[in-house]
């Protein structure tokens, strides 16, 4: 009993040392984690310190915020005083004359002599229409003006008859006059050397010349005036002639000006009616339309130049001039003009279209790129005149 008790007493003590080994060791491991902890804890507080102090900016950098400001107010003032003396838009576009190439008879394409974006020159042909039939007009109207002419030749001779018929009823009646006149001086006398009827009958003769004379000078004015007439009609006749003639040269469609073609919509064998639209011929006069608000032109003057950028033309900037500023803004111009006189009113800026012309110098070898309808920027400088 004994031995079993004193076994039982050691693995109890035994016990109890492992116990408090254990608890030992579980103090010496927190012993470390507490420091660890402490540490973490200090570390944290720096980084706050060093986070306030990073907030601040340094001299340095105030320095070159201050010089880019500056710079950034120079530069904004340099572009202020520059600016002002310039006025430009980019509400404008290229202009030109494009001349309507029309017929002014009716007929048929015979021939097309030029193609489209062909330059041509001014009188050049242009297409010909077949001329058969308005030669065959010119042919009959020469026949009428012939026959006309030989109207009036007929006419000039039924004159010189009726006149030489006149002038004999004028003898006749000088003739019948004086026979009356020595007819009745003898019957008056006291021998009575002629009998009453042979005074009748001189005085009768006298009548029938005077009538015979009335009637041969109005023959004479009817003559005259069928002359006229006739002269008329030869008049008449070389109208239809010269008619005839235009209509057989409206067969040969001619470029009004010089330019290019464009716009070509006609083809050979084509049945064409008068006023028909064949082609166009864009004129070489090209200018600037720049569409100016109103605010605008209080310094802009004729005469001033301008540089203008043509977007066809990146690489290029070409120089000009103000040639005129149009009579009206382009609102009165429209198809339905604006009439403030009624309802509410709302106050818009107008705009006005200023006209601006190239220097053929400048233009150079972009002289046919510039066409009418490109998109432009045009920068008028108000230092110049």
């Amino acid at each position: 009993m004994s031995d079993s008790d004193d076994r039982d007493d050691g693995n109890v003590e035994a016990k109890e040392r492992s116990r408090t080994h254990e608890r030992g060791g579980d103090k010496g491991r927190d012993q470390p984690r507490s420091e660890s902890d402490q540490h973490e804890k200090g570390g944290n507080g720096g980084e706050k310190k060093t986070d306030k102090k990073s907030k601040r900016p340094s001299k340095k950098t105030l320095i070159i915020g201050g010089i880019i400001l500056g710079v950034l107010l120079i530069a904004g003032l340099l572009y202020y005083l520059h600016a002002r003396h310039f006025v430009s838009t980019d509400d404008a576009y290229t202009a030109g004359h494009v001349h309507p190439v029309a017929a002014r008879v009716v007929g048929t394409i015979e021939k097309i002599l030029v193609d489209d974006n062909q330059r041509v020159r001014a009188g050049q042909i242009l297409a010909v229409l077949d001329p058969r039939i308005y030669k065959l007009n010119l042919e009959k109207a020469r026949a009428q003006l012939g026959q006309a002419r030989a109207t009036v030749e007929q006419a000039k001779a039924d004159v010189l008859q009726k006149k030489a018929t006149g002038e004999r009823a004028e003898s006749d009646l000088q003739k019948a006059q004086t026979d009356f006149e020595r007819a009745n001086g003898l019957y008056q006398k006291d021998i009575k050397a002629v009998s009453k009827a042979e005074v009748d009958t001189a005085d009768a003769a006298l009548k029938s010349a005077k009538g015979g004379f009335a009637a041969a000078r109005a023959n004479t004015v009817a003559a005259e005036a069928q002359r006229a007439v006739a002269q008329a009609g030869v008049t008449s006749a070389e109208a239809a002639v010269h008619d005839a003639q235009l209509q057989v040269s409206y067969t040969r469609i001619k470029a009004p000006v010089a330019g290019i073609i464009s716009k070509k919509t006609v083809e050979t064998g084509q049945r064409i009616q008068p006023g028909q639209a064949l082609m166009a011929v864009v004129g070489n006069d090209i200018w600037v339309v720049a569409n100016l608000k109103e605010t605008e032109l209080a310094q802009v003057q004729v005469g001033q130049r301008v540089s203008i950028h043509v977007d066809s033309v990146p690489d290029k900037d070409f120089v000009g001039r103000v040639d005129s500023v149009q009579a009206g803004t382009g609102s009165q111009f429209a198809l339905l003009p604006p009439d403030n006189a009624t309802g509410n009113f709302t106050k818009i800026v107008q705009r006005v279209p200023v006209k601006i012309v190239f220097d053929h110098d400048s233009l150079g070898k972009y002289r046919t790129r510039i066409v009418p309808g490109l998109s432009c920027v045009p920068q008028i400088d108000l230092r110049t005149r």
